[in-house]
This record gives structure tokens, C-alpha cells and sequence, in this order.
């Protein structure tokens, strides 16, 4: 039997959701989470819409070469965000077309909807990196953003969003991906 199967089997349920509501590519986005001093985070080039029980990788929460090489390249952020934030325990990356796209026209995204509002505040970040994917800047970074917000936008790259379980953090990921349809839409109406 796997180890921690009932924490593999809500990331499964969320990451197919995540897929369904197009809020990635096919195989892009990672989920992970924290269970005592260990990471269960998505193996490397898995789809999340097609995840199964074995798709994923348990490793420390600090380093470990023999177990990381295996996982997700987001690793590293997901490890910083766990190491620096207490109580958080899952940790949703995609690839949320209208909220990249949002990131590349916002230093910071302002919701206008109440809904965005009342779960993320008056500001999501969009952090801007010299590299954007698996980054140590974005690793270093990240964190203290997300101190402030339950989301962030990494610039043209996507959402991470935490929480104290997966389901959590789908839902600040998802209220942040409507909140950027909503500034679409709004902006071809003037």
C-alpha cells in the first residue's frame, strides 16, 4: 500500500478539477502537500488531469537528492512556501490563461468583483523574475507574498495559491482566474 494514500486521493480529485475548469494546460501545474516533516508533490511531467495514486512523489521538507529528482521542477518553491509559512499545508501552481494574462498587463492585480474581494483582498501580487520557472529567485521570494495573500501571480508564468488543505487553495485560484475574466471582460466594455 502506498504511503499517505488519502492525501494522494484529495491532490487526484483536485488536480482533475483544476484540469476541468481549464484552469492549466494539459501537463502543466503542480500540486503538493505537507503532511508532518514530508511533501507529497506531483512526479514530474504527469498530467493533472490524468494523475493516478502512484503520480507522485514523498520527499522531506528539507533536501533530499535521491527522492526531489523525481518531483515536480516546482519543488523548490513548493519547499520554500512550507519551510516559511506555518499552517499551510497545500500548495496549488497552474497555468490560469486569463490570470498570466492579467500578469502580463498588471503590476498587481485589483479585483473588481466582490466575490475576489472578500476571499483575496484588494491586491493579488504578480512577482517579476529574471526566471520564472523553478526559480530560486521565485523560491526566495514567493513566500513573503503569499504571507500577505492566499495567491500570488508568478509574471507570465501563473498562480500559486495555499491553504490549509487542497481544496483550500483551489478555491483562491479559482476565484483569482474569474476575478481576471471579470477585468477582461470589464476592460472591452469601455
Amino acid at each position: 500500500m502506498l504511503p499517505f494514500l488519502n492525501e494522494r486521493l484529495e491532490l487526484i480529485e483536485v488536480a482533475k478539477l483544476t484540469f476541468q475548469l481549464g484552469l492549466t494546460d494539459s501537463h502543466g501545474g503542480n500540486l503538493s502537500c505537507r503532511a508532518g516533516d514530508f511533501i507529497i508533490i506531483k512526479r514530474s511531467g504527469k498530467s493533472l488531469g490524468r494523475l493516478q495514486p502512484e503520480d507522485f512523489v514523498v520527499t522531506t521538507i528539507n533536501e533530499n537528492p535521491s527522492l526531489d529528482r523525481f518531483a515536480s521542477v516546482e519543488l523548490k518553491v513548493h519547499r520554500a512556501i512550507y519551510k516559511n509559512l506555518t499552517g499551510v499545508k497545500a500548495v496549488l501552481h497552474a497555468h490560469s490563461p486569463y490570470t498570466v494574462a492579467c500578469s502580463l498587463k498588471f503590476n498587481e492585480i485589483e479585483p473588481l468583483d466582490s466575490e475576489s474581494k472578500l476571499l483575496l483582498g484588494d491586491k493579488i501580487p504578480v512577482l517579476k523574475a529574471k526566471e520564472v520557472v523553478s526559480s530560486e529567485e521565485v523560491a526566495e521570494r514567493l513566500p513573503g507574498l503569499l504571507r500577505k495573500c492566499p495567491v500570488a501571480v508568478v509574471y507570465s508564468h501563473g498562480p500559486f495559491a495555499v491553504g490549509r488543505n487542497i481544496e483550500e487553495a483551489l478555491k483562491y485560484l479559482s476565484a483569482l482566474e474569474n476575478s481576471c475574466k471579470i477585468l477582461t471582460f470589464y476592460s472591452q466594455l469601455r
